[in-house]
Parts: structure tokens; sequence; C-alpha cells
């Protein structure tokens, strides 16, 4: 039963897929769930996303498409924080690119590889989720979980200043974000607020200063369990905010948009899973509005 257990929250609480647009709208289905401490997982993955760049309506750009093939490597160790659950994580992603649009009526197309911004994250459960280690978590039997998380996007993408649109964006990201989770049965309700804090990028297009106010987002996720290592996640996200502004100008380009998606995940062996995901976004002002499919593999070992 123990192991049936830990099986189980290995591949419940540790693994999500990152989509073309790591901020605050990101959707990580059980990213508020108990997993034993001193486990260490690495996990690969790749995405396929495809679809449109809203600009501000000002600029002299239509018609934005891209095609985004990406990969990630992932780092996960839990560990005990003053006796509270908590995971440690880094992505290092990598992508290949190209957009197309019309600028100034002239036809124009751009494209790029390589690495995108790495990411360092720390997650902690502050109630309902004892730092637990694997001998000691068949005991364990969630009811509801608060918790707080902050990952720090860090500018080691591929950047072009002389390019409007690059893999990297050169600036700081910070990403808060708080949330509990409440167990009904067989069934997992996921609820988190977080935003996005954009340090300023002073090698902006052209030479500028581009600097961005915060992007809010509030998201939900119902996850059902069939059996130990085997669900599915049905998640969205709304986010609002992240208006620009270059040399001191306000742009026309507040985000206002919606990320759903669906996540599937699948033990294979007892330290060993497989996770399909589906995600689409609309977006109501600016931004991007990407459809993705991704697949991950990851791998666990100590506790």
């Amino acid at each position: 039963m123990k192991r049936r257990l830990f099986r189980w929250a290995v591949l419940f609480g540790t693994f999500a897929i990152a989509g073309p647009v790591a901020t605050a709208q990101e959707l990580e289905p059980r990213r508020y769930s108990n997993v034993p401490v001193g486990v260490n997982f690495v996990a690969f993955g790749y995405a396929y996303s495809q679809g449109n760049i809203f600009f501000d309506p000002n600029l002299p750009i239509e018609d934005a498409d891209a095609k985004i093939h990406a990969a990630f490597a992932r780092y996960i160790r839990t560990f005990s924080l003053f006796g509270l659950s908590s995971k440690i994580k880094l992505d290092l992603p990598w992508a290949s690119g190209h957009w197309e649009g019309t600028v100034d009526g002239v036809f124009r197309t751009r494209s790029a590889t390589g690495v995108g911004d790495a990411r360092i994250g720390i997650e902690t459960l502050f109630s309902g989720a004892p730092a637990l280690r694997k001998s000691e978590f068949g005991t364990y039997s969630q009811r509801t979980i608060f918790g707080a998380s902050l990952d720090v996007i860090m500018p080691t993408g591929e950047y072009d200043p002389s390019r409007l649109v690059n893999l990297g964006g050169n600036r700081w990201i910070l990403n808060p974000e708080i949330g509990f989770s409440h167990k009904f049965e067989k069934w997992v309700m996921e609820v988190g607020l977080a935003g996005g804090i954009f340090g300023d990028n002073t090698d902006y297009f052209g030479g500028s200063t581009l600097e961005q106010d915060p992007l809010y987002a509030v998201k939900a996720s119902f996850i059902r369990a069939f059996r130990p290592g085997l669900w599915l996640a049905i998640s969205v996200a709304y986010g609002d905010g992240g208006t620009t502004t270059v040399d001191g100008i306000g742009k026309e380009d507040r985000q206002s948009n919606t990320r759903a998606g669906v996540t599937f995940s699948y033990l294979i062996r007892p330290n060993q899973g497989l996770l399909v995901s589906l995600l689409s976004g609309y977006t109501f002002r600016a931004g991007p509005d990407f459809d993705t499919i991704a697949v991950g593999y990851q791998y666990s070992w100590g506790g």
C-alpha cells in the first residue's frame, strides 16, 4: 500500500510541460500536492506550438504567425524546509522558431534556434502536507493543502536587439504564486493566483528600453485519478495586465487572454512516467495565441 501511494504522489506532484509562454499563466496541474522529501527527479520533454501574436495595434505589424519547436530538461529535488514539504527545480529550455508577418506592408520572416531563458524555482506547502520520508508516506492522506511558489526566469536565452522577436527576453522575470488544492474522493480541485513581475530590457529593439507592468493570472485545475499514476487534468487560466512602455511611451498592448489545457499522466514503472498535454489559448487584446501539444518523460530516485 505504501508503495502504491508513493507512486501516486510522485507522478501527481512534480511534472509539468512548459508551453511557449513561460509566464504567470503557465498551466501546471498538481503543483500543490505532497511528495516524499529526499527524492530527485529528472524530466525531458518536447512541445510544438503554433499560433498568432497580436501586437500593439499602433505598430505596423499584421498577420504575425509563429511555429515553435521546444525541448526542455528539468531537475527537481524535494526537501524539508523547517518541517515544510518543499521543492527546488531548474529548467533548461531549447527552442527553434519561425515567425512571419507583414511589417509596413512588406512580408517578413524570422527564424531562430538556440537556448531559451533558464528558470529556477522553489515551492513550499504551508499546511496540509507535512514533510515525510518515503517510508512514512503510506499513512498520509490529502485533504486541503495551501502553498506558495516563486519562479525566477533568467536572461540566458538567445537574443538579438536588432530583432523584434527573440527566443530570450533579455530581462529578469519573477513569477510568484499562492494556491491551494482540495481532494474530493478521486477528484482534486486546485486554484492558484499568480503574477508576472518583469525587469527592464535596456537593450530592446533599436536600442530602446522596454518596461512592462505586472501580469496577473488566476488558474484552476480539476484532476481525476483513475488509479495510482494514471490521471487526467482539465486546466484553465485567465491573465490580465502586462502593458509595456518603450522609452517612456506607453503602448496599447495590455494583455487579456485565456489558456486551457488537458493533461494525461501514465505510470510506466514505479519510478518512471509519461505525460501528454494539449493546450490552447484565446487572446482578447494583445499577446500570444498558441495551440500546443507536448509530451514528456520523467525518472525519479532517492527518498
